[in-house]
């Protein structure tokens, strides 16, 4: 009997590490990403984009390598404030490398979706700016077709699920993206150009998209 207890006292510090370097570990990890997620959020929200995204993935650093749906949420936060920040094909490319890997390592449905959509947003703002600042349309064609084809298939989707929170949201973002892309050029310009557009055209978009390796 003694002989059991004392193995069991034995065991005991044995079972604080394991919980500390594995499930404590990720939930600390958690705990800290979160916190810088929110910091980030925060800067976001007051107009200090490229400082968002320097806490943003400071915060993807610090999550649990194995916590994937917190990194992929971060990242897509990231992304967000990048496109705030003029840099709309940056966004872009990494939604592409977030959406990439799903078959191997599956999204939740609603980060999916979210992922998605905000690739569809970064391509629409990089299109807007395209358009405005070249007159090929070979320079925003794809971002445009593209762009339209994630809004209505966001949109499709919303329409089979129950409460279609979201149909509205990406009904309006399709109908913006096609009217982006027939829309002539001179009336785009002298549209209001949303901010988001603008700070692309101030980081000079169309000269990013022709230095890009094809």
């Amino acid at each position: 009997m003694k002989k059991n207890i004392l193995i069991a006292w034995c065991l005991i510090p044995l079972g604080f590490l394991v919980f500390h370097f594995s499930l404590g570990e990720r939930l600390l990890r958690a705990e800290e990403a979160t916190r810088l997620q929110l910091q980030a959020r925060n800067a976001e929200r007051l107009g200090s984009y490229k400082k968002a995204v320097e806490i943003y993935l400071a915060a993807e650093n610090a999550a649990h390598s194995s916590d994937l749906a917190l990194r992929a949420q971060i990242r897509i936060d990231a992304a967000r404030s990048i496109i705030k920040a003029g840099a709309p094909l940056e966004a872009a490319e990494q939604m592409d490398l977030l959406l990439k890997p799903a078959t191997r390592h599956p999204l939740p449905k609603g980060l999916l979706s979210e992922a998605r959509a905000t690739l569809g947003m970064a391509l629409y703002y990089a299109a807007y700016a395209l358009r405005i600042e070249t007159s090929s349309p070979s320079m925003w064609r794809g971002e445009v077709e593209e762009a339209t084809r994630i809004f209505r298939d966001l949109y499709h989707a919303e329409m089979q699920t129950p409460g279609k929170k979201l149909a509205a949201y990406h009904a309006r973002n399709l109908e913006a993206t096609v009217l982006l892309g027939r829309t002539r050029r001179a009336e785009l310009a002298s549209l209001a150009v949303p901010p988001a557009a603008r700070a692309a055209l101030d980081q000079g978009v169309a000269s990013k998209k022709e230095a890009r390796p094809e």
